[in-house]
């Protein structure tokens, strides 16, 4: 548990939304004060009576806390980051206390297989957060889970619980292929015709840095970049920017295996810097570098094919 700033939230938890029943031990406390009432009855005893009617009050007094400690909280859900699929995604979910009381106890369930409840306490004024890992088996939107918010404080003999349905969803790209083939760059090199080098030229803002021409800067003590251009036999531009091409994939993977190894390939190309693009069928990302095109990438190859493409 850690505390989260205080955002605007919704939805504001009402009480006509908070739910209370009698807890396990509620029940039991009424059996008590029943044997109570039924002896101070026959026996004709003032005291049971007094005592019989103030542990009543209590029982009163610790519903009205009971449904108060959940009623008036502000809810809101922040999705993290794009995962690959296989992995779990990340969601935050927020607890907001604008009154000046404090809520304790709140135990936080996630309507997830095998989850454990966490019980987190929001100070006066305060917020407090809570982190749910989701499982991510399938590429595309990935929805938070509902969430069931429960609190027993301060007594224990009434359960007050509500339900939430975070407005928040992660985006999930395909699960990059184990052991994908080379780049296409790399893997048909043997089939092309070595470029020739046409000189060194002053460095320019987006040359790669591989092409550096570290004897000729070395050479010259001018404090100035130079870097290779290449040509190739038939007088063109040598290329080094990559088109990782759907279409140019063996016939025989299917689309998620085809989208597995462009995903493999996106990572890598990001990893080594080098400038990619990225075609699916109708779609043409120009190749690019950087944090936003990876992004770029990553979402076309999880919406592609999918119905409900719209974010």
């Amino acid at each position: 548990m850690r505390r989260a700033s205080l955002l605007p939230a919704r939805p504001w938890l009402g009480a006509h939304r908070v739910h209370i029943r009698p807890s396990r031990a509620g029940l039991a406390f009424a059996l008590l004060l029943l044997a109570l009432w039924i002896a101070a009855v026959n026996y004709q005893l003032a005291l049971g009576h007094a005592l019989t009617w103030f542990a009543v009050a209590c029982a009163i007094t610790d519903m009205l806390f009971a449904s108060r400690n959940l009623a008036g909280l502000a809810l809101s859900a922040t999705p993290g980051t794009m995962v690959a699929a296989g992995g779990k995604a990340r969601f935050e979910l927020r607890l907001i206390n604008r009154s000046a009381r404090p809520r304790h106890a709140i135990a936080v369930l996630a309507a997830l297989p095998q989850a454990a409840p966490e019980l987190v306490d929001v100070d006066a004024g305060g917020a407090a957060s809570v982190n749910v890992l989701v499982p991510a088996r399938e590429r595309g939107w990935l929805a938070a889970p509902a969430v069931r918010l429960s609190s027993n404080f301060p007594l224990g003999l009434f359960h007050a619980w509500c339900h939430w349905q975070p407005e928040a969803r992660v985006l999930v790209y395909p699960c990059p292929e184990e052991a994908a083939p080379p780049l296409p760059m790399i893997m048909t090199a043997s089939h092309l015709q070595q470029p020739e080098l046409a000189g060194v030229a002053a460095y320019q803002s987006g040359d790669p840095l591989r092409r550096l021409a570290w004897r000729h800067i070395a050479r010259h003590d001018d404090d100035h970049l130079y870097s290779k251009q290449f040509q190739d036999i038939g007088g063109g531009q040598y290329q080094d920017d990559l088109l990782l091409d759907y279409a140019a994939l063996p016939p025989q993977l299917g689309v998620e295996a085809r989208l597995s190894r462009l995903c493999a390939w996106v990572l890598a190309a990001e990893r080594l810097h080098l400038p990619y693009g990225l075609r699916l069928e109708q779609m043409l990302i120009a190749p690019g570098q950087g944090r936003l095109h990876l992004d770029a990438c990553l979402r076309a190859l999880a919406l592609h094919g999918l119905p409900q493409a719209a974010p």
